[in-house]
């Protein structure tokens, strides 16, 4: 399953059309990076419990099989990402990849502190910017 992290209006995504919603927006890959593993980082970004990690990623739109299912990122999620340091994230990144969800996925160190950087960098570009949001779309 294909997952893409985007900003967009949230009023845009709520009301989607039938072409593809996160077509030209900034958005990232998340790169094989499971639902299990992202809520790990959340939790680390957040100084939540896990279980409440797990809700970060709420859903907007239910897949009906044939096109996608969408989720926003809970605000405290965005607002923290977008807060962070480069050191901050760093080390966020070193903690991150001990978890047992990220050793199970054997993905590079490198790739985690792509996602990091880069998911942090749009939670700053939807913060900088009225009425932006930052999405998960989830291929059916």
């Amino acid at each position: 399953m294909a997952e893409y992290i985007f900003i967009a209006d949230g009023e845009l995504v709520r009301a989607p059309s039938d072409e593809f919603i996160a077509e030209g927006l900034p958005s990232m890959p998340c790169r094989g990076i499971s639902s299990d593993a992202r809520a790990q980082l959340y939790s680390l970004v957040t100084g939540t419990f896990l279980e409440d990690a797990m809700q970060m990623e709420l859903l907007i739109i239910s897949s009906d099989g044939a096109s996608p299912s969408v989720y926003e990122l809970d605000e405290l999620l965005v607002d923290s990402l977008a807060q962070k340091e480069e050191d901050d994230l760093e080390a966020m990144v070193a903690q991150w990849r001990l978890t047992q969800d990220i050793e199970q996925l054997s993905v590079e160190v490198t790739d985690l502190s792509d996602f990091t950087f880069t998911l942090a960098h749009l939670c700053r570009t939807a913060r900088n910017e009225t009425d932006l949001g930052v999405f998960l779309l989830a291929d059916a």
